[in-house]
This record gives structure tokens, sequence and C-alpha cells, in this order.
């Protein structure tokens, strides 16, 4: 099986911090991207298998990121990861604009799940998460 390798972009420290030891508990270390533009970056450097990103960020939006992290990674599965209410998220996934999203998942209690589902992809089955 695959090891996954992850990319997390989000503008606020704490939930980079809370999802990186999440994954941590599982034993699988993500890189944690304060911005789209690092993301960029960190794009450039490494092949990652997924990236989550939060949707409202400063500058460019996780939208606009995703598109062009999948000219940079055309295989990427993106996580967008948002604030939004559950009926704002199923407007924007019927926008052409979200074409490069892969799923969609509401904060904060969309947390466990979107993690779930990442690591039932790549490893095939869920993994117990520590409180």
């Amino acid at each position: 099986m695959r090891e996954p390798s992850v990319l997390v972009v989000d503008d606020d420290a704490e939930i980079l911090s809370v999802i990186e030891g999440m994954f941590g508990s599982v034993q699988i270390k993500v890189d944690c991207a304060i911005s789209a533009n690092e993301a960029l970056k960190w794009l450039q450097l490494k092949h990652y298998t997924t990236m989550i990103t939060d949707l409202d960020m400063p500058g460019m939006d996780g939208l606009e990121l995703a598109h062009k992290a999948r000219q940079i990674s055309p295989t990427l599965y993106v996580v967008l990861f948002t604030g939004n209410t559950t009926r704002e998220l199923s407007q924007s996934a019927l926008t052409p604009e979200t074409s490069d999203i892969s799923e969609i998942h509401a904060k904060p209690g969309g947390l466990r799940q979107m993690l779930r589902s990442i690591l039932w992809r790549d490893y095939g089955r869920t993994f117990e998460m520590k409180e």
C-alpha cells in the first residue's frame, strides 16, 4: 500500500495543529502551510497524494489554490475543509469552480469524518484516532 503524503493548508495555525495531531496519532506525518502561496511552494518541492485546504483564506482562496495545485499535480486528491454552511457548500459544489475538489467537509464537525475518509481511501481501512 502506498504511504499517504498529506499537505494541510489553513490560515489558522490552531486548525493546522489539530489536524497535524490527528494524523500524528496514526503515525502519518503531514506538511502544513499557513497560506495558499506557501502550499504552492510545497507542491513544487514534494509529491503529495492529498491536499486538505480551507476555503476562506486571505489572498488566494481554497478553490483557486485547488485549481493551481491540480495544474502542478493532476492526480492530487483535494479535500476542501470549510466553515461555510451546508447550504453554501451544496451550492458551491454545483459550480464549475469546484471541479478540482474531490471532497468537501464542514468545520468543525466534519474533521474526524474527513480524516477517516482520507485514511480509508489511502489504506483501505479506518484507524482508531485518539482524542
